[in-house]
Parts: structure tokens; sequence; C-alpha cells
């Protein structure tokens, strides 16, 4: 099974960190895709939303948002997922493919 990210949306909101710095446009919230494929090339996909606190987020580290990339707010959901919350949601992902493998199977039987 292959899995990759999809990231669909990036809720931003200007934010003062610990350090009573504003944020400007730091992203507080990351809605996503995960989509498995199989090598028959069936495929599903689980929606997702993580929150983010960017308070505790230094002014030096702050990604500004031109520069935040796929990889980085991935790695923000991956980070925020334990290692059972997403095996679940591959466990579910098996599941859907399996059920789609099965609609997509049709005969031509004339």
């Amino acid at each position: 099974m292959n899995y990759t990210w999809r990231i669909t949306k990036l809720g931003l909101r200007d934010e003062l960190n610990l350090d009573d710095i504003l944020l400007e446009n730091a992203v507080v919230q990351v809605q996503w895709k995960r989509i498995a494929e199989d090598t028959d090339g069936v495929s599903a996909s689980y929606l997702g939303s993580t929150a983010l606190d960017p308070s505790s987020v230094s002014a030096a580290s702050f990604i500004a948002l031109n520069d935040i990339n796929k990889e980085q707010a991935v790695a923000w959901v991956e980070g925020s997922l334990s290692t059972s919350e997403l095996a679940k949601i591959d466990n579910q992902l098996i599941k859907k493919v399996e059920r789609n493998k099965l609609r997509t199977i049709r005969p031509n039987w004339g």
C-alpha cells in the first residue's frame, strides 16, 4: 500500500507568542487528506484536521507563510499524530481500498 499526504487548507490567524511578539499569519490549523493506493491503482482517502498552537513558537523559530511548504505542513500533521492514531487511519484506509476494489470489479458478461 502506498500512502501520500495532500494538504487541502491552512487556517491562519495573527497570534501573540509567549514573548508577546506578534506572529502574523500563523498557521493554527492544517486540513489534510491521507490517500492510500494499492498496486492495482485502487485508492481511498481519509480527511482530517490538525489544530496547531503557535503561541509557544519563538520569533526565531517562526516560519513565515510564504516559506511554508508541503513538507513542513505534513511534518506538523505527522508530529501531532501518535503512532497508534496513524495506524488506525491506515487500517481504515486499507478497509476502504478493499471496499473500493470490490466496487470497481465489474464483469463484462454480455
